[in-house]
């Protein structure tokens, strides 16, 4: 009786042993799965780095191709007679950013824009070298070939502006850039002359020229905050516009008709109306 009690016994101590060392290789299983499953977690995080961090530096490398792709279309169609100016960069102020409160508001903009209704007496000779963003499902830039051209394109932007269904409480600021322009003083000189008893200086421009300085003030405008992170002195709305966060462009233009000087420093305006996205609170 007592053999089979000490049985019984070595067989409960067995079982016992069996079922330890089944727990023990579940829980080998479990704690190898899941660092293995830790393991391609990171290694998939590394790759998705890795992959992040080679499309920037392929992005980087396009981008700074296309900018010397630009450049020797500038200097090409300086060579060819094009008024010698570069672009020297972009300036910020306090005065960027409006807010556009109503769609006469947004209307009266466009107009002046276009140089159309009130605004038509701006469109001389000169307005043909302003630079016009057609929106759509792709990115399209020109001037205006003629008063209907300009006209046309208006109502263009306006159906556009109109599908993006802006409410105007807010959501929608007009932002104006100066782009500066860099010309030695001694072309200027050559380029001195008298238009309606008026001194002036007159830079011819081809159209390739125009649109490549185009493509720099809109290349120049979307890495702006990599150089300067935040506008001191704007509030949270207009930095917020300043670093493309969440907003939409429903028009954009680079002005060449008007240019003006700003210490000693040739400049003309690059505007773009933006639409804030709603952002979701938590």
């Amino acid at each position: 009786m007592g053999r089979i009690a000490s049985c019984i016994g070595g067989g409960k101590v067995f079982m016992i042993g069996v079922g330890s060392a089944l727990v023990s290789l579940l829980l080998i299983f479990v704690c190898y799965s899941l660092t293995l499953t830790a393991k391609r977690a990171d290694e998939n995080l590394l790759m998705i780095c890795e992959k992040n961090q080679k499309n920037e530096e392929e992005r980087g490398n396009r981008e700074m191709e296309s900018q010397r792709d630009i450049l020797r279309v500038i200097e090409k169609e300086i060579k060819k007679g094009s008024a010698p100016v570069a672009f020297a960069g972009l300036g910020f102020s306090e005065e960027c950013y409006h807010l556009v409160d109503s769609q006469a508001k947004m209307n009266q903009l466009l107009d002046y824009f276009f140089r159309n209704e009130e605004y038509a007496a701006l469109a001389e000779r000169q307005v043909k070298s302003n630079i016009y963003a057609e929106m759509g499902k792709r990115l399209n830039f020109r001037s205006a070939r003629s008063d209907r051209d300009r006209k046309n394109m208006e109502v263009a932007a306006k159906r556009w502006i109109k599908k993006k269904h802006p409410t105007f409480d807010g959501d929608v600021y007009v932002e104006n850039i100066r782009c500066f322009l860099d010309i030695s003083q001694e072309e200027l000189e050559k380029r001195k002359c008298t238009v309606n008893e008026q001194d002036t200086t007159a830079l011819i421009f081809s159209q390739k020229h125009l649109e490549a300085l185009y493509l720099q003030c809109l290349m120049h405008r979307r890495n702006a905050m990599q150089e300067i992170p935040e506008l001191k002195g704007l509030s949270e709305t207009c930095n917020r516009i300043y670093k493309l966060q969440d907003v939409d462009v429903l028009f954009q233009c680079l002005l060449m008709d008007q240019m003006d000087w700003e210490e000693e420093k040739l400049y003309v305006q690059f505007s773009t109306i933006y639409l804030l996205k709603q952002t979701v609170k938590n």
